[in-house]
């Protein structure tokens, strides 16, 4: 054997190691931020337990309780958020906070640890007590914060960090949503932005690890299960134009999110984000917590046309004062509802026997239309409900819903301007 070939063997064998290695230490990262997921996950539900004795969704909690505790508590738990900005301020008030997206873009996957348990801690309270916001974005954000501290601490010196908190915010996904395929898709086309295939196996070890970690303390999935499998009918080309239409509302959308950050500017901003979403409460319980029950109702078709449009306009209004005040959470599952909403309303307008199919369409467009991100979206669309043959339908539709919001707008949901340090507040 040759010098040159007794090379190449060993570089194979070599290479071969490292890929071994690598796939292991995903496994590693997938179970610590599905962890994670679970740990914040937990902790919001005994803090809402505190707060209302239910550890359930959290409209049903609202309409058992009085009116006037209905809206006091949102506005204990933002004054409650308010303090912990204020104590994080005041200890350290040179801690620096990164987003995870702009930490893997920017910042090669650093992402300080402490100045997230404090971000974490204000989403707590205000999770805990009904604010319109959702809290799988500070479940991730956690979790990819746990997934750089555990990278940093990783032997493998050939792994960057960037690309080991990619494989904890595909676990996160997972675990948050009970949807691993999303997770991948995820953290390709938002979190790195572009299609890193060589990353595939990864990845999707990561995001199925933090699934089942999810899927023991938390239960099974899908989160939004619909009974039996929605008939495939003509009725469906009404998908085409509805793709039209929330392609454009997506820019819309963000906008409306964009705006109402001058809300921040208000004395004790995030008080009076609690006092509105209290007030729209004694209307509709339904405008409490990330809108999770809202939907689910939508998807079972337990709501009628004039609820929706009532309960729609109330979280719209709800969900953009609790973002432009600086509520610490994402609006994911929000946005969700949203799209979900619009389909339903759509379904009922064109006497569909089926408008929650509609609904589950929306999902998808809606979410493509904001975050660009055309394929993640409608995996999550149909991961979150269990309809897996509306795939071949949803898919082409939430691809060119995608293509009408980036020609209306380049920004997404997830758009970075710039590699600056983000505020705490963001």
């Amino acid at each position: 054997m040759t010098t040159a070939t007794v090379t190449n063997v060993r570089g194979a064998e070599q290479a071969e190691t490292s890929w071994l290695a690598s796939t292991a230490w995903a496994v590693v990262l997938g179970a610590a931020s599905g962890s994670a997921c679970v740990a914040v996950r937990l902790s919001f539900r005994l803090l809402q337990w505190v707060f209302v004795q239910q550890a359930g969704m959290l409209p049903i909690a609202a309409a058992t309780l009085p009116p006037a505790r209905r809206i006091l508590t949102p506005i204990i738990g933002a004054a409650l958020a308010t303090l912990v900005v204020w104590m994080m301020r005041r200890s350290a008030p040179d801690l620096r906070f990164e987003e995870y997206v702009e930490a893997v873009r920017f910042r090669n996957g650093r992402i300080p640890l402490l100045s997230t348990v404090w971000r974490t801690a204000s989403s707590a309270f205000s999770v805990a007590t009904g604010a319109a916001i959702g809290r799988e974005g500070s479940m991730i954000q956690f979790a990819a914060a746990i997934s750089s501290w555990v990278g940093e601490r990783s032997p493998l010196r050939n792994m960057s960090l960037s690309r080991q908190v990619t494989y904890g915010a595909a676990a996160a996904v997972a675990a948050a949503y009970q949807a691993p395929i999303a997770g991948v898709f995820f953290a390709m086309e938002i979190v790195v932005g572009e299609w890193a295939w060589s990353d595939i196996p990864q990845l999707l070890l990561a995001s199925s690890t933090g699934w089942l970690i999810s899927r023991l303390f938390l239960g099974a999935g899908p989160l939004f299960p619909v009974r039996g499998s929605l008939p495939i009918t003509h009725d469906l080309f009404w998908v085409l134009p509805l793709s039209f239409v929330l392609g454009a509302v997506g820019p819309a959308y963000q906008k409306l999110l964009h705006i109402s950050r001058a809300a921040k500017r208000l004395p004790f901003a995030l008080l009076w984000s609690g006092l509105a979403v209290g007030v729209l409460a004694l209307i509709e319980p339904k405008v409490w917590g990330n809108g999770d029950a809202a939907l689910l109702g939508i998807l079972q078709s337990k709501t009628l046309l004039p609820d929706i449009v009532i309960l729609l306009a109330s979280r719209l209004v709800a969900t953009t004062f609790c973002v432009g005040t600086g509520t610490v959470g994402g609006v994911f599952t929000p946005t969700l509802f949203a799209g979900a909403a619009l389909g339903f309303a759509a379904g009922h307008l064109l006497h569909n026997p089926e408008p929650s199919i509609l609904a589950i369409c929306g999902m998808g467009l809606l979410m493509a239309a904001v975050t660009h991100a055309p394929f993640m979206a409608a995996l999550m669309a149909v991961e979150l409900t269990g309809q897996w043959h509306l795939m071949t339908i949803i898919l082409p539709c939430t691809m060119l819903a995608s293509l009408i919001a980036r020609t209306i707008s380049r920004e997404s949901l997830y758009a970075i301007a710039s590699p600056e340090p983000a505020e705490f507040e963001r």
